[in-house]
């Protein structure tokens, strides 16, 4: 077996001081709550301020998901809600669509109305949690636009309501993919956060790195990849839209995976606080110390999650777990046992929400703030995932920053080299996964668990109900609405989508008229797959 980091660099027995050669305490790592922030934001850390103990939900119809929030609640989530879209919501298509009609509701969340946010959010309160809404970058122009709607229709001032609806349109290339072209999503990113920011909503954009490392890449990879993306957009909202950079800082957060490598997942997620600190400071030139404070949630890795052996993965959720808590984030949401079959059974989600709860209120974790803070190995890792990942990223920069090299293939190419070399050491015993390579049991000594299902007939029930509830409209006042945004989608890469399409969604305008009035607007087909005709007349 190997004895090496994620990303290559092998590991010695023993760590002294020699390899930390000129620490400096004040320069490279600070009291918590103090720049660079590696060691935190908040002296008292978890004492002043508990983690956000949350886990994703979505799955069946909007009253489905809906109950299963209200049971997440009751079985201790803490501080905020997370739902994740489907596959149709995602591409901005509806239930109701010929391709639609076969994965309603599957994997997710169908949130392709407002009338399904609404049914989504029965009962719960907008406000004194976060509101986390995940997916794909193409809806995120529709997210906003629900919870601005919500709210306003509540009698809330949309500023009240905080949490997070905004995808980074780089998603499509780390595996969390829509099937809107990447400029139109580009666009809608930059409407979305300059509107949030222009409005004071405290709605944050999420820079995801988890996929990047679910897709098969490394840890030096992903910091690299993040703060590329990081300086690519926030350099947008600055020199193209206008913005400061102090109020800009204020909209992304990163969503980073914590894998099985304990003392790596922690080096790496205290790196990245030290490396937005610098580039906020160095690169942007932020006057604020909030603008040096990254706000990092984590999710425990669902690729470390085997479908062999189900019941080994609670005592991988909980090591990540722990390795999250050890590390400072500011939200945790884990991967559950059934991860590799289905989304979380009852069961399998309140053994995550108990493991989130073990750790903080039973092992000690939370009473001290960065408590490997000095081990020899550990601030040696942080630098060196740290040195890493700035080789990575200043290559990027060479080649004109991320979105130039995605248009040259370099992203795509590291990342597929670098998951096919996970998976021959994986084949070849170099990387041990019990279950799956080491210890492995026939299938009939397996353990069964429960599995949540949703069967054709379930999607097929979504479709006919957005049909019909389609015919109950106001119709002249949906398409008067939708003529508007089309006309505005022709106004240049400028000109912020969101009022008028904050106007179409309170009118029940749907995610699929919506984009597709917008791709129109663009020049494009109203349908990305091109099955059926925009049905009204758009002048």
């Amino acid at each position: 077996m190997k004895r090496e980091t994620d990303y290559g660099y092998e590991i010695k027995p023993v760590y002294s001081p020699e390899d930390i050669p000129g620490f400096d305490y004040q320069k490279d790592l600070g009291d918590p709550g103090s720049f660079p922030y590696t060691r935190g934001y908040h002296y008292q850390g978890y004492r002043s301020r508990m983690w956000t103990q949350r886990m994703t939900a979505g799955l069946g119809s909007s009253a489905d998901a809906n109950k299963v929030l209200k049971k997440y609640r009751e079985m201790g989530q803490i501080g905020g809600m997370c739902v994740i879209s489907d596959r149709v919501f995602s591409d901005c298509i509806d239930p109701d669509h010929p391709l639609g009609r076969r994965e309603a509701g599957v994997l997710g969340w169908p949130g392709c109305s407002l009338l399904e946010f609404e049914e989504l959010m029965q009962d719960i309160p907008l406000t004194g949690q976060s509101i986390t809404l995940l997916g794909s970058c193409a809806p995120t122009a529709l997210r906003l636009a629900y919870v601005v709607a919500l709210a306003e229709k509540r009698g809330i001032n949309p500023s009240e309501v905080h949490g997070s609806v905004i995808e980074s349109p780089f998603e499509n290339y780390f595996g969390q993919t829509d099937v809107q072209p990447f400029d139109l999503n580009l666009k809608l990113f930059l409407d979305a956060s300059e509107y949030v920011i222009r409005n004071k909503i405290r709605m944050r954009g999420n820079i995801c790195s988890q996929h990047i490392q679910e897709s098969g890449g490394n840890n030096a990879q992903a910091l690299a990849f993040e703060l590329s993306m990081y300086k690519e957009l926030c350099g947008l909202l600055v020199n193209e839209r206008g913005l400061d950079f102090d109020d800009v800082a204020l909209v992304p957060y990163e969503l980073q995976t914590i894998g099985m490598r304990f003392f790596e997942e922690i080096a790496k997620v205290r790196a990245l606080r030290r490396m937005w600190a610098r580039m906020a400071k160095e690169h942007f030139k932020a006057k604020k110390d909030k603008s040096c404070q990254l706000l990092i949630a984590v999710h425990t890795s669902g690729r470390a999650m085997t479908y062999q052996q189900p019941l080994n993965n609670i005592a991988r959720c909980a090591i990540q777990s722990l390795a999250g808590a050890i590390a400072g984030c500011t939200a945790l949401d884990n991967a559950t046992m059934d991860n590799a079959y289905a989304e979380p059974s009852a069961l399998a989600a309140r053994m995550s929400l108990n493991t989130q709860h073990i750790v903080a209120v039973e092992t000690g974790v939370t009473d001290v703030v960065d408590p490997l803070a000095g081990s020899y190995f550990v601030e040696h890792l942080t630098n060196k995932v740290e040195e890493e990942a700035y080789k990575i990223l200043h290559k990027i920069d060479e080649l004109g920053g991320m979105i130039a090299a995605i248009k040259k293939g370099y992203i795509q190419e590291s990342l597929r080299d670098e998951a096919n070399f996970k998976f021959r050491e994986v084949e070849k015993k170099e990387r041990l996964i019990v279950g799956v390579n080491h210890l492995v049991i026939p299938p009939e000594e397996d353990f069964e668990i429960p599995i949540m299902e949703v069967h054709a007939g379930d999607s097929e029930a979504i479709a006919r109900r957005m049909e019909e509830w389609k015919k109950t409209r106001d119709i002249p006042l949906v398409t008067q609405r939708l003529a508007q945004l089309y006309a505005d989608a022709g106004k240049g890469e400028r000109f912020n989508l969101m009022p008028s399409v904050i106007d179409a969604v309170k009118a029940y305008a749907t995610a699929g008229e919506v984009m597709g009035v917008i791709r129109k607007g663009r020049g494009l087909s109203y349908d990305p797959f091109n099955m059926i005709d925009c049905p009204y007349a758009l002048q």
